[in-house]
Parts: C-alpha cells; sequence; structure tokens
C-alpha cells in the first residue's frame, strides 16, 4: 500500500530492490523474481542496490560482482550507477 502512495506522489521515482544482508544465492533469486514482475508490468527500469562492498573481506562487492555476472551471463543490459545516490554500490536494468 505505501509504495502504491509513493508511486502516485513520486512517478518520476524508479522501482528498486535493496540486496543488503543477502547471501548470494538469495540475492540472484531475488534479481531473478523482480525482472521477472518487471515484465510482467510491461518493462521499464530497475535500480537493483548491492552496497559498495565496505564491509566484505577486502573490501570488494561480492554481491555487485555476482549480480553484474548473473546478468552478463543472461545478456541482460544494465549500467552500474556510480554519481549520485548509491554511488557505486547499485546498478540499473532496463527491460
Amino acid at each position: 500500500m505505501i509504495k502504491k502512495l509513493l508511486r502516485a506522489a513520486f512517478p518520476e521515482t524508479k522501482p528498486e530492490v535493496d540486496l543488503h544482508g543477502m547471501r548470494v544465492p538469495e540475492a540472484l533469486a531475488c534479481v531473478e523474481e523482480t525482472l521477472k514482475i518487471l515484465e510482467k508490468q510491461g518493462g521499464g527500469e530497475v535500480r537493483i542496490i548491492c552496497g559498495k562492498g565496505k564491509g566484505s573481506p577486502g573490501g570488494v562487492g561480492v554481491l555487485r560482482q555476482a549480480v553484474c555476472g548473473w546478468l552478463d551471463a543472461r545478456g541482460i543490459a544494465y549500467r552500474r550507477v556510480v554519481d549520485g545516490d548509491g554511488g557505486d554500490g547499485s546498478v540499473v536494468v532496463q527491460r
């Protein structure tokens, strides 16, 4: 209900999914389900928040690498967000 109200109030806001705190298998399943829902709704753009990897060993974004690898393996185009909200901790998929 709240998401519907927010979308009505801010239609320019992109849908997003936050993967913080998830393990890789759970995160990839979430991404897959999100993209299926997006396609059922007629497509659009979704921001996938992976995190910057500050809490990961070596400071490497494990989720971001896994998500980008998963998208690459399926030929799904995306762009990494490097400026603005989320910095380098998210990717945007256009379907």
